[in-house]
C-alpha cells in the first residue's frame, strides 16, 4: 500500500470515529417528512461519518493535483440530492437527547448529494492510488461489516457508560424503592382496618327514589369527512362562528373548509416545510401557521391575501426549532407561539415582532 493510499484510508478511519463520537454525544435521532418517521441508530451515523471522511480526503486530493473531475462529481451528486428533494419533499432531523431539530430543505438535501458525490471521488482516487482492481461499490460492500462492528461497539461503550455511571442501577433501585413503600403502606393500611370500631346500626329507611329529569347526551359519531390533504394532517382549528375550518399538513400547506358543508374552499402557501400548528383570530379575518421550517406565516382569510412571516430580531426564522403551536389572544392583538427550542414566544398583531419572550 503506497503512502497516499495509508493517508486516503486514515481520512476515512477519521470520518468513522468521529461518527462513533457523535452518535455517542448525540444519541438516538429521528427523521420526519412526508413518508412518515423513521429512527436513526449508531450504524448510520458511524456510516455517515465514513462517508464524511472519503469526502474530506476527495477534498484534499482535488485541491492538491488541482482536478476537475471532483467538482465535477459534486455536481451530479447535487443534482441526485435535488432530486430525492423533489421525490420526497422537506424532512426534518430530531435528536431528543441534545434538544436539536431542524428542517432539511432543498438547498441542504442538494449539499448533503454533493458530499456523496465528493467521496465517490475521494473512494475512487483512493482505489486508483491502493492499486486494487475494485470498484468504489464493492469496496463500501466489502466496509459495510466494519461499519456495523464499529456501531455494535459504540453502542457498547454508550450501554458501559449507563452502567459505570450509575444511571441503569439508580433506575432499577427507584422502582424497587417505589415497591417497597407500597407493600408497606398496603400493610399499614391493612393493619388499621383490623383495629376499625364497627359503626352502630342504622334504623333501615328506604331510600327516597329520584328519577333523573334530564336526557343523557347523545352519542358523538363522524358526519362528514374531509379529504383534500397529498399527507398527514397534523393541526385544525375552527373559527370562532363554527363556520370555517383550518388545517395544517405535512404537505405544507393549509387549507380553508367550509365546515357547515364539509368543501375545500382555498389552498394557503407559503411554508417550506410541513405545517405543525395553525390558528384563527377570534374575528374570524386572520390565520397563522407554525411550520417544520422554523417559521410562522399569516394570511388574511377574506382577501386570501399573504400578510407576513413573523421573524424574531435580525434571524431569519421566528423560532430556533420547530413551532409546534400558535396562538391568537381573545382581542387579537397578541399572537403566542411555542416550539421545539423551548421557548414560548409573544408577538404583537401587525407587527411580527416579539413584545416578550419565557
Amino acid at each position: 500500500m503506497t503512502q497516499n493510499s495509508k493517508t486516503g484510508a486514515a481520512f476515512i478511519a477519521g470520518g468513522t470515529i468521529t461518527g462513533v463520537g457523535v452518535s455517542a454525544t448525540v444519541g438516538g435521532m429521528g427523521l420526519a417528512g412526508g413518508f412518515g418517521a423513521i429512527g436513526i441508530g449508531a450504524t448510520p451515523v458511524v456510516g455517515a461519518g465514513a462517508v464524511a471522511g472519503a469526502a474530506a480526503y476527495g477534498a484534499f486530493k482535488a485541491i492538491a493535483e488541482g482536478d476537475a473531475a471532483a467538482f465535477a462529481t459534486m455536481g451530479i451528486g447535487a443534482v441526485g440530492g435535488a432530486g430525492v428533494y423533489s421525490v420526497v419533499g422537506g424532512m426534518g432531523l430530531v435528536a431528543p437527547k441534545v434538544g436539536l431539530a431542524f428542517g432539511i430543505g432543498a438547498v441542504p438535501m442538494a449539499g448533503i448529494g454533493a458530499v456523496v458525490g465528493l467521496a465517490a471521488y475521494g473512494i475512487a482516487k483512493l482505489l486508483d492510488e491502493s492499486g486494487i482492481s475494485e470498484t468504489p461499490a464493492q469496496l463500501f460492500e466489502r466496509m459495510e461489516e466494519k461499519v456495523l462492528q464499529m456501531g455494535y461497539y459504540s453502542e457498547a461503550v454508550m450501554e458501559l457508560d449507563a452502567f459505570l455511571s450509575g444511571e441503569d442501577l439508580n433506575q432499577k433501585f427507584a422502582v424497587l424503592e417505589i415497591e417497597d413503600e407500597l407493600q408497606a403502606l398496603k400493610a399499614k393500611f391493612k393493619k388499621k382496618s383490623e383495629f376499625v370500631t364497627p359503626k352502630p346500626s342504622t334504623p333501615n329507611i328506604e331510600p327516597e327514589k329520584i328519577y333523573p329529569t334530564t336526557q343523557l347526551p347523545e352519542t358523538w359519531r363522524c358526519v362528514r369527512t374531509l379529504k383534500g390533504h397529498l399527507a398527514a394532517v397534523n393541526a385544525i382549528a375552527i373559527s370562532p362562528d363554527g363556520t370555517t375550518l383550518i388545517s395544517g399538513s405535512d404537505d405544507r400547506q393549509v387549507n380553508l373548509w367550509n365546515l357547515k358543508t364539509g368543501k375545500w374552499l382555498y389552498t394557503f402557501s407559503g411554508q417550506a416545510e410541513a405545517v405543525l400548528s395553525v390558528a384563527i383570530s377570534l374575528d374570524g379575518q386572520q390565520i397563522a401557521s407554525g411550520s417544520v421550517d422554523r417559521k410562522i406565516s399569516s394570511w388574511q382569510i377574506d382577501t386570501k391575501k399573504f400578510l407576513q412571516t413573523f421573524f424574531y430580531l435580525n434571524s431569519s426564522y421566528s423560532h430556533n426549532g420547530f413551532v409546534n403551536s400558535v396562538a391568537y389572544s381573545p382581542d387579537g392583538t397578541i399572537l403566542a407561539s411555542g416550539a421545539a427550542d423551548k421557548t414560548i414566544r409573544i408577538w404583537g398583531r401587525y407587527t411580527g415582532i416579539p413584545t416578550g419572550l419565557n
